[in-house]
């Protein structure tokens, strides 16, 4: 707490935005964690799929939750199937993206609060200099210039992690999009679907 405090006041507000990091990062976890898809045999079920075998294929969706209505609606057979398939691969694509542009925001904010706490420290220090009556003091100087750079090295503290969770999130939405996508396309097309 002692090293948070000589942060300055800055660190309350780089609090705030860890807290809230690693309240989507664990929200996402958990999300991401409860979707695990595609799986290792994805290929095959699709080669079956392309044969007219759709049960490997239909029984992989519907082991994630999230994907049981895509596959329902893939097992129905009515005309408007390429656009509701269309309609909830989207739907599934927001749930896995949610809250992912916040992550982006923060992780991108939190290095900058960093360094504007790192400035407003240096301008501190650099100001209790100047005003002193007797000579620099070089123990004042460099107390002065490690109390500044702790905000900044919360910051990065903040935006490393949540950038390496950023990246993999938005991999893994990539791979069930690419996915979903190859499902719908390996089905076989009804009568008038192009």
């Amino acid at each position: 707490m002692n090293i948070f405090l000589m942060g300055g006041w800055m660190m309350w507000p780089l609090a705030l935005v860890s807290v809230t990091v690693t309240a989507v990062m664990a929200e996402r976890i958990l999300l991401f964690s409860s979707c695990p898809f595609p799986p290792k045999d994805f290929t095959e079920c699709l080669e079956r799929a392309v044969e007219g075998d759709t049960a490997r294929l239909l029984e992989a969706l519907r082991k994630v939750p999230m994907l049981r209505r895509f596959a329902d609606v893939m097992e129905r057979t009515h005309p408007g199937r390429e656009a509701a398939l269309r309609i909830e691969g989207e739907a599934v694509i927001k749930k896995l993206e949610k809250h992912l542009s916040l992550l982006s925001i923060l992780a991108r904010l939190a290095p900058l609060m960093g360094l504007l706490g790192t400035v407003l420290g240096m301008i501190s220090a650099f100001s209790e200099i100047a005003n002193a009556q007797a000579g620099v003091n070089m123990n004042q100087l460099a107390g002065g210039i490690w109390q500044a750079l702790i905000t900044t090295a919360a910051g990065l503290f903040i935006a490393i992690p949540a950038l390496f969770c950023l990246h993999c999130f938005q991999s893994r939405t990539d791979a069930v999009a690419a996915a979903l996508s190859d499902a719908a396309n390996a089905f076989p097309s009804l009568p008038g679907e192009h």
